[in-house]
């Protein structure tokens, strides 16, 4: 679901209403620096500060990294090294919304049905929700 394809809140308890169907949903979070965080979603605050609890922070590969790869895969060769982001689990965690770049919110076949009624009214569900924040 795409939030340019919902109706913008006119106020502050249509906002208000919105955030709250995002409470306790899994979010993944882009930061600047490139970075991804994982979590559920507790509360945000006026300056777009998220909270997210049990969250795992994944982090890209360093550029030392992946030259060692590339010079250790055939596949370099071709000009393709695949690696995988490093993980860590950090637990509750403050996003300041002035790094976060991206936001989707993940869903499941379980959690639609609860809201499917009230998704119908904006556009068909569908299981992601990016944002890009500019």
């Amino acid at each position: 679901m795409n939030y340019d394809a919902l109706p913008t809140p006119t106020s502050k308890p249509e906002a208000t209403d919105f955030l709250q169907t995002l409470l306790n949903k899994n979010l993944r979070v882009g930061t600047t620096d490139g970075r991804m965080f994982w979590g559920s979603f507790k509360c945000t605050d006026s300056d777009c500060n998220l909270v997210l609890q049990h969250t795992y922070e994944y982090r890209p590969p360093s550029l030392a990294q992946l030259q060692e790869a590339a010079a250790q895969d055939d596949e370099a060769q071709k000009g393709k090294v695949v690696m995988d982001m490093t993980s860590r689990y950090l637990g509750l965690v403050v996003v300041p919304g002035k790094y976060i770049t991206k936001i989707e919110v993940e869903e499941f076949a379980s959690q639609l049905k609860d809201t499917l009624s009230e998704r119908k009214q904006h556009q068909p569900t569908q299981s992601k929700m990016n944002v890009e924040i500019s």
